[in-house]
């Protein structure tokens, strides 16, 4: 499991494997790595790459939304200006709890 740097007064809310769709052409397609989300943001690595490729500050989140890819349960971070961040895993249910703990309203 990847590990996050963690800023000061930050503490882990909640962290796993999932895979975050990305543009690729004109399709969606499917990245591998692990979503963390803190007290204070939510973040996406993705294996094997360097940094991170969503760092949102809570602040900067509009709201998440729940939908479906395919037959699997995909939540989506909504940032306010406008980017979408859907992710689909075994932990999407566990996400949704832990987007509402770091005080992210569902739309």
């Amino acid at each position: 499991m990847a590990k996050l740097d963690m800023n000061p007064g930050e503490t882990m809310i909640g962290s796993g494997q999932m895979s975050l769709y990305q543009k690729q052409g004109l399709t969606k397609k499917p990245f591998q790595g692990n979503v963390f989300v803190t007290n204070l943001r939510a973040c996406f690595k993705i294996s094997m790459m360097p940094g991170l490729e969503m760092d949102l500050p809570v602040a900067d989140i509009k709201g998440f939304s729940v939908g479906k890819i395919a037959l699997f349960t995909a939540v989506t971070i909504h940032s306010k200006d406008g980017k979408e961040y859907p992710l689909t895993g075994f932990p999407a249910k566990k996400l949704q709890d832990w987007l509402r703990q770091a005080g992210v309203q569902e739309i």
